[in-house]
């Protein structure tokens, strides 16, 4: 029996080593994928921030250089103001995006408190078109909402679902040939409430699809890369899911489903 005892608690200790050099081993590998992600995430960053930065130095010195010519009187003030505008204008739009890059990594990062409350899901539908009318003018695409007067209410927060909404809409916009049309649809499925928003591009490789909702992961010679997982994240704190869906024809749709 004293052997029996000396044995068990033998085991005991090494098991509890064993376990603790376990759980030791998960959690460095746990903390090396964090840091590759983000080694992954910084770079990335870095790489979209460097051109703008670039921009807004370089044009910054030639406004700083013209000005000085305006102060020396060269005699060429008229065309170097005008010179001076333009570049300028320039410095503000790669500002302005700059600024757009580090909220949408805010967003992301940041925890995602909602406020939620009973709204009218076509009405949030309207209102996202209507946000997004004049890019589709410009680019020469129709927005058709074929969302049924029928559809229930649901418990969202409005400002974050109207975000997803936009966004989706803006990327069937820029994925569709001019002349086209993008189309979103509302409709009840089962004890959900469901939302396609439909392009007519040339869709995603089935290769890629695994890597859309990565952050930082972009098709787009511009843009972050964090708009789809951003929307995908409002979605999942709704307790409801963002997926590509094949269409018959062309194109592609990406679809919300919430629960009622």
């Amino acid at each position: 029996r004293v052997v029996e005892i000396v044995l068990f608690n033998t085991i005991a200790i090494i098991i509890g080593i064993l376990k603790d050099r376990e759980r030791e081993r998960y959690h460095q590998l746990v903390m090396a994928e964090s840091l590759a992600a983000m080694g992954r995430a910084v770079s990335a960053a870095a790489h979209d921030m460097k051109t703008p930065l670039i921009a807004i130095g370089g044009f910054t010195n030639l406004v700083i250089s013209k000005l000085r010519k305006i102060d020396q009187g060269t005699g060429e003030a008229p065309e170097i103001i005008t010179d001076v505008q333009e570049k300028l204008a320039i410095v503000i739009k790669e500002t302005e995006r700059l600024e757009n890059m580090v909220k949408e990594m805010l967003d992301f990062a940041r925890p995602l408190p909602l406020q939620k409350s009973k709204e009218n899901l076509r009405q949030i539908i309207e209102e996202s078109a209507a946000i997004v009318e004049a890019s589709a003018s410009t680019k020469q695409i129709r927005i058709v909402n074929q969302t049924g007067e029928d559809l229930p209410p649901a418990s969202i927060d409005p400002d974050r679902f109207k975000q997803v909404l936009v966004n989706l809409l803006m990327n069937a916009i820029q994925a569709s040939p001019p002349g086209e049309q993008v189309t979103i649809t509302g409709f009840a499925k089962a004890a959900n409430l469901a939302i396609d928003v439909t392009d007519c591009g040339c869709g995603i490789p089935l290769d890629k699809r695994a890597e859309i909702f990565d952050p930082f992961f972009t098709t787009k010679k511009e843009g972050t890369g964090l708009g789809l997982p951003i929307a995908k994240k409002i979605i999942d704190a709704h307790g409801g899911k963002l997926e590509i869906v094949d269409n018959q024809h062309t194109g592609l749709s990406f679809r919300i489903t919430i629960p009622l």
